[in-house]
C-alpha cells in the first residue's frame, strides 16, 4: 500500500455526505430497526435518589421516598424535627422565659431529652414528603441516601445524627443553578427586611424553613459552586478536565447530646456540621494515569478544605478574628502547627506507624481495616481541638486512583464549626431552640436572628456573579482569572493559601 492511512490498515468509518438541491420530504436513510418510544423517560433509564429516615439490619433504607434526580437537583430539601404531641410542644414552650427575650442568656442552655419525643420530617421546597416514627430528643437517627442509575443501584450510604438537628440536604447534578442562587438571595433579603421591620405580626409569620432552611441551603449551594469553580481552574491550568457528575450530602445544625448510661439525657448547643459525597469525571490530555491520580487527589483535598472554609465564610464577621472550623485537611494543618508528626501509613509500615497514633479506638479500627485491604492513610498522632470539637482528621486513599475519603473522627466525611459571634450572640443556642421549637418563638428574639441572617447576602452575590460570568461564554482564561480574584476576595484569606499548601504537601507525599 502506498502512503496508507490508519483507516486503510485497520479499517475505519466515515460520513457519506449527500448534497440535495431541495430538502427531502422524508428520511433518505433506510430504517433498519426502531427502538421503544416513550412519552417520557421511564424510571429504569433515569438517575434517581432515594431518601429514608431509617434502615434495616443490612443497611438498606426502610420506606424510602424516591425521586428522579432532576426533581431534586439544586432544590431545597430539609430534615427537621417537630414535637410528637401537643404535650411535647407544651413541655418545650415551658422552657422559654415569659415576656420578650432580648439577651441570649435568657434562653435555656440545655433541653431535657428524656421528657420529649419528636418526629423527623423530610421536606422538599417546604412541602413534607416523608415522616418518621416518634423518637426521643437526642436519639440517633439514620438518614439513608441511595443513588440509582440506569446501570446500577449503588450501595446505600447512612449518615447518623441526633434528633433535634436541622439539616439542609444537597442533591446536585453537575452544576449549581445561578437562577436558584439569585432566587435564594432575594428570599434571604426579604427575610432580613421583615426582621428589620420590628413588626411582630410579620415576624411571627416567618417559618423555620425561612430562617434555618434558607441559611443552610445557601451554604450547600455555595459549597458546590466554589468546588466546581476551583476544580475547573485546577484542571485547566494543567491542561486536564474536571466535571462534577453528582454530589449529595448535608449541611446544618447538630446539637450535642449528654448521655446517662447510653440514654440521651439532654441536648445542648452544638454547631454546624457539613457532610458531602462526590463523584467526578476527570480526564487528562494525554491519558496519563499518574497525572489523573494527582488531579484526583488535588480536587479531593479541595473538597475537604471547603467543608471547613464554607462555614468559616458564612459565620465570620470580623476577618481579623475569623471563625474556626475543622475538616480533615484543617485537622492535619492544626496538627502540623502544633508540632505533631504526620504519618503516611501503608501496609508496609503500618506495624511501626500505628502504635504512634493516639486516636479514638473506633477511628484506629477504621484506619486499620482500610490498610488491610490495600488503602493508604494520612493522619496525625494526637487529637486537635477547635471550639466545641476535639478529635482527629484522617484521609483514606486508594493508591491506584487517588480517590479518597476525607474524614474527621466520629465517622463524618466533612467539617464542623461551633459558632459564637464577637458580639456575644451564640447562634448555637438560637439554632437549638429553633430546631426543636420551630419558628413560633422567632418574634421573641428576632433581634438576635437579624444579626445572623444579614451575614449571607454578600456571599450569595459573589457566588451568583461568578456563575453568571462562567455561563456567559467569555474566554476561559478571563473566566478563570476572574474566578481566582473573586474567590480570593470571598475567602478573606481564610482558605486559598491552605489549599495551595496542602495540594503541594500531598503531591510530595504521593
Amino acid at each position: 500500500m502506498t502512503n496508507p492511512t490508519v483507516g486503510d490498515v485497520i479499517g475505519g468509518r466515515k460520513t457519506i455526505i449527500e448534497a440535495f438541491p431541495i430538502l427531502p420530504s422524508a428520511l433518505v436513510n433506510k430504517i433498519i430497526t426502531k427502538g421503544a418510544t416513550y412519552g417520557e423517560l421511564p424510571n429504569a433509564l433515569r438517575y434517581q435518589m432515594s431518601l429514608a429516615l431509617s434502615k434495616d439490619t443490612s443497611g438498606f433504607p426502610i420506606n424510602p421516598v424516591t425521586y428522579p434526580w432532576a426533581q431534586l437537583n439544586n432544590h431545597k430539601i430539609t430534615l427537621s424535627f417537630t414535637p410528637a404531641t401537643a404535650e411535647d410542644e407544651a413541655a418545650l414552650q415551658a422552657l422559654l422565659p415569659e415576656g420578650e427575650i432580648t439577651d441570649i442568656s435568657q434562653l435555656p442552655s440545655s433541653i431535657p431529652a428524656y421528657l420529649i419525643n419528636v418526629i423527623p420530617e423530610l421536606k422538599l421546597d417546604g412541602q413534607t414528603i416523608q415522616q418518621g416514627s416518634p423518637m426521643s430528643l437526642g436519639e440517633d437517627l439514620s438518614l439513608v441516601f441511595q443513588v440509582k442509575t440506569p446501570l446500577e443501584t449503588q450501595a446505600p450510604y447512612t449518615y447518623s445524627l441526633p434528633s433535634g438537628s436541622y439539616l439542609s440536604i444537597a442533591v446536585i447534578g453537575q452544576n449549581v443553578s445561578s437562577n436558584k442562587l439569585a432566587t435564594l438571595q432575594t428570599q434571604i433579603t426579604n427575610t432580613q427586611t421583615i426582621l428589620e421591620t420590628n413588626d411582630p405580626t410579620q415576624i411571627a409569620a416567618l417559618t423555620r424553613e425561612e430562617l434555618l432552611g434558607d441559611l443552610f441551603y445557601a451554604g450547600n449551594l455555595g459549597y458546590f459552586a466554589q468546588y466546581n469553580a476551583l476544580s475547573h481552574i485546577a484542571a485547566i491550568s494543567q491542561r486536564h478536565s474536571h466535571n462534577l457528575a453528582i454530589g449529595y450530602g448535608s449541611y446544618g445544625y447538630e446539637p450535642n447530646v449528654d448521655y446517662f448510661f447510653g440514654i440521651p439525657r439532654a441536648i445542648t448547643a452544638g454547631g454546624a456540621a457539613m457532610n458531602v459525597r462526590l463523584s467526578n469525571f476527570i480526564t487528562t490530555h494525554n491519558n496519563d494515569q499518574e497525572q489523573k491520580k494527582q488531579l484526583t487527589m488535588q480536587v479531593g483535598i479541595l473538597s475537604s478544605a471547603l467543608e471547613h472554609a464554607v462555614p468559616e465564610q458564612m459565620f465570620t464577621i470580623d476577618p481579623n478574628n475569623p471563625a474556626d472550623a475543622v475538616s480533615a485537611v484543617k485537622a492535619l494543618q492544626k496538627a502540623t502547627q502544633a508540632g505533631q508528626r504526620i504519618y503516611h501509613i501503608t501496609q508496609s509500615n503500618m506495624a511501626t506507624a500505628l502504635p504512634n497514633i493516639n486516636h479514638h479506638p473506633d477511628t484506629v479500627a477504621e484506619i486499620t481495616e482500610a490498610l488491610q485491604v490495600g488503602k493508604e492513610v494520612i493522619t496525625h498522632t494526637d487529637s486537635i481541638s477547635v471550639p466545641g470539637w476535639s478529635g482527629a482528621g484522617y484521609i483514606i486513599i486508594d493508591p491506584l486512583t487517588g480517590n479518597g475519603s476525607y474524614k474527621i473522627s466520629g465517622g463524618g466525611n466533612g467539617g464542623f464549626l461551633d459558632y459564637i459571634f464577637d458580639n456575644g450572640i451564640s447562634f448555637s443556642i438560637v439554632a437549638m431552640i429553633l430546631s426543636v421549637l420551630g419558628a413560633s418563638t422567632a418574634f421573641s428574639f428576632f433581634s438576635l436572628i437579624a444579626v445572623i441572617v444579614s451575614i449571607f447576602t454578600i456571599a450569595l452575590v459573589a457566588m451568583a456573579t461568578h456563575l453568571a460570568i462562567m455561563e456567559s461564554g467569555c474566554p476561559s482564561s478571563f473566566a478563570s482569572a476572574y474566578a481566582m480574584i473573586e474567590v480570593g476576595a470571598l475567602f478573606m484569606g481564610l482558605f486559598a493559601w491552605q489549599f495551595v499548601l496542602f495540594a503541594g504537601f500531598f503531591s510530595i507525599l504521593a
